[in-house]
């Protein structure tokens, strides 16, 4: 079997120690197995730490880099070679930057809490950062558009802005205590999420009947290890490292970027028991969304509803729309899109198939559906957002 040599030496500037840094550095992997390959150098390393040592006097071609602070652009810079910066953290960033859409975190997140039925919302960010910011500032803006308010928090004092402290927990316990449940909570990442876990079970709240956390990152590990295990928004961490090493390459070759900053959207809402709830107070209305969402693959309509849940019709439009401000149908239609969304990623059936299973009809349909709801077919959908381009 013939072996290719290393072509250009590229440094990883990307920290090991969580799900989204691991996943960006397997995304550069894989497009280093397109036919390109490198000669990679990277260090085991923590989240904000302190650029290698090594970095001073290596000689490489180019960078793949977290850019999180002033002092990490301007020893970048005095390298002099091509950088590529993979970091949410800064409004604008002197490199080309492949990144998050924090923007579609926090809108995934809104709709996923708002399709529980709740009415009452919090957001659990960290102001010492950006993406923390933007995604709680949009999260309230979809909740806001939905008639929806959302209380912040703005952070503990004294002692108890030690975080991960018992202070702190305490503190976002005693918050969460002036606020109106059944809540549903968004944290801005997994490790936020967790905290409130934990501040619920201070006070003896269940979760997810009486507060509902949501994170972000579907650190595995983590998620599966919060009592009750927790669902979190999926970034597409795995695309943004195959982007910005095909961003790298272009400019090692001497090409100019095509465009400055590209955002990358997450894939989905992993849902887990954290958020696995339907919080309306109408018996009969809860029966008729869980069987929604247990059913919507068999190809279930409004009338499929009414015989599980037996009422008028008129009166299940109303209860729909007073309790979630759309109709049954539409619910039905948001249900089979995410079905679909998650069998086009996450599976390598034909787009026949991944119709069948999320309830359509035909193909036809399911295109037309999708197109309507996306702007773009399942076909371009499956290829802009996959994860994995063919490697393990």
């Amino acid at each position: 079997m013939e072996v290719r040599a290393p072509g250009f030496k590229v440094a990883l500037l990307i920290e090991t120690s969580n799900r989204y840094g691991r996943d960006l550095l397997y995304g550069v992997r894989d497009w280093s197995r397109t036919g390109e390959r490198w000669a990679m150098r990277f260090t085991e390393q923590a989240r904000l730490a302190p650029l290698p040592s090594w970095l001073a006097e290596w000689r490489g071609d180019g960078i793949i880099a977290r850019v999180d602070s002033p002092r990490i652009a301007a020893a970048l810079r005095r390298t002099g070679l091509p950088v590529v910066d993979v970091s949410a953290e800064r409004f604008a960033s002197e490199f080309p930057r492949v990144s998050v859409d924090n923007a579609a975190v926090a809108r995934l997140a809104a709709e996923h809490l708002l399709g529980k039925g709740f009415r009452h919302f919090a957001y659990f960010g960290d102001p010492n950062f950006l993406w923390a910011r933007e995604r709680g500032k949009e999260f309230r803006r979809v909740l806001a558009a939905a008639g929806r308010s959302c209380a912040v928090f703005r952070g503990a004092a004294g002692a108890a802005k030690r975080p991960g402290s018992d202070a702190e927990l305490r503190a976002m316990a005693d918050w969460l205590a002036g606020l109106p449940r059944p809540l549903g909570v968004f944290a801005c990442y997994d490790g936020r999420a967790q905290q409130v876990i934990e501040a619920c079970q201070l006070r003896s709240w269940a979760v997810p009947d009486e507060v509902a956390v949501l994170g972000v990152d579907n650190d595995e590990v983590l998620c599966e290890l919060c009592s009750p295990p927790l669902s979190s928004v999926q970034p597409n961490a795995r695309r943004t490292g195959y982007e910005a090493a095909a961003m790298l390459a272009r400019m090692m070759r001497g090409e100019r970027p095509g465009s400055q900053t590209r955002y990358v959207e997450p894939v989905r809402v992993v849902e887990r028991q954290s958020t696995d709830v339907v919080s309306v107070t109408d018996e009969r209305l809860a029966r008729a969304l869980r069987f929604i969402r247990e059913q919507v693959g068999d190809g279930i309509d409004v009338s499929d509803v009414l015989r599980a849940v037996p009422m008028s019709r008129t009166l299940l439009e109303r209860k729909f729309q007073a309790a979630l401000g759309h109709s049954p149908h539409r619910q039905i239609v948001h249900q089979r899109i995410a079905r679909a969304k998650h069998l086009l990623i996450e599976s390598e059936v034909s787009i026949a198939v991944v119709a069948e299973l999320a309830g359509f009809d035909s193909a036809s349909y399911l295109s037309v559906a999708f197109r309507r709801e996306t702007g773009e077919s399942p076909y371009d959908y499956r290829k802009r957002m996959r994860t994995d381009h063919g490697a393990s």
